[in-house]
């Protein structure tokens, strides 16, 4: 959680002062710690506590790191090592300031957070990530009394609660959306079948176009012979009609060349 907050550098060096034990915890309780630090420069004291769900730290020394330096991060380091090993530190006798005074006349806020419990959130959260990333569900909450820490061990277990309906429910929309991607793979086998029948029915109507075309061309042409069947045959009325005329004048012609015949013969005789 610190090194989520604080600059990288800060909290590596803030880290290695811990661990080569430069940090000396003065006085601590569940709500503020005061220590001293050991640094590249000089030694330098340190004032941390929550207020209101607030860390609040501050530092003698000059370093513009944000929102905690260097120093501030070793010390709590070293609160969470305290805390984990419940070692006591010896306090330093010092002079109570006016404005300490101050302070502890107050009230402690309803909303105030012990370092004891942010340690025990944090082991706690630590487990449930790794619950998180193997897919277990959420530990148990930490023995913890009613306050701001407490609810947010319960906000991250409803929350986790909510994560394990969100994956059910996600199960069930992969499952829904395999379903529908089958039933869409079919019907695009389908449609992938009609499109080939629908192909395989356009080339037969343009063969059946390509017949009715020849048909009509056909058609044509014997409307055409009709037609000139119908002229030939007017033309071979109007000869047979003009032959029979010509018929009957011969016929005409025979029986006058008889009736002159039958004079010459009678003339003959006489």
């Amino acid at each position: 959680m610190i090194s989520s907050v604080v600059e990288p550098k800060a909290f590596q060096i803030g880290k290695q002062y811990q661990a080569e034990r430069r940090v000396q915890l003065t006085d601590a309780s569940d709500t503020e710690l005061t220590s001293s630090v050991m640094g590249n420069s000089g030694l330098y004291e340190q004032t941390i506590r929550l207020a209101n769900g607030q860390l609040e730290a501050k530092c003698s020394c000059t370093l513009p790191e944000q929102p905690m330096c260097r120093h501030g991060v070793a010390a709590l380091l070293e609160y969470h090592r305290w805390s984990n090993a419940r070692i006591v530190p010896k306090a330093r006798p010092t002079v109570p300031r006016p404005e300490a005074v101050r302070v502890a006349q107050k009230a402690a806020p309803s909303n105030d957070v012990k370092l004891g419990e942010l340690t025990q959130f944090t082991e706690w959260m630590q487990r449930v990530v790794q619950a998180i990333q193997s897919g277990q569900p959420v530990p148990e909450q930490p023995n913890i009394e009613p306050g701001l820490v407490s609810t947010w061990t319960h906000i991250i277990q409803q929350l986790d609660e909510r994560r394990r309906e969100s994956e059910v429910t996600q199960i069930q929309l992969d499952t829904d959306i395999r379903n529908r991607e089958a039933v869409v793979g079919r019907l695009t086998q389908d449609l992938e079948a009609s499109v080939k029948e629908a192909k395989s029915l356009e080339v037969l109507c343009r063969d059946l176009q390509r017949e009715v075309e020849q048909q009509k061309a056909v058609f044509t042409k014997t409307a055409d012979l009709s037609h000139h069947i119908e002229q030939v045959e007017g033309e071979v009325k109007a000869i047979a009609a003009l032959v029979t005329e010509k018929g009957r004048r011969l016929e005409g012609l025979s029986d006058t060349c008889r009736e002159v015949a039958t004079m010459l013969k009678a003339l003959g005789k006489a």
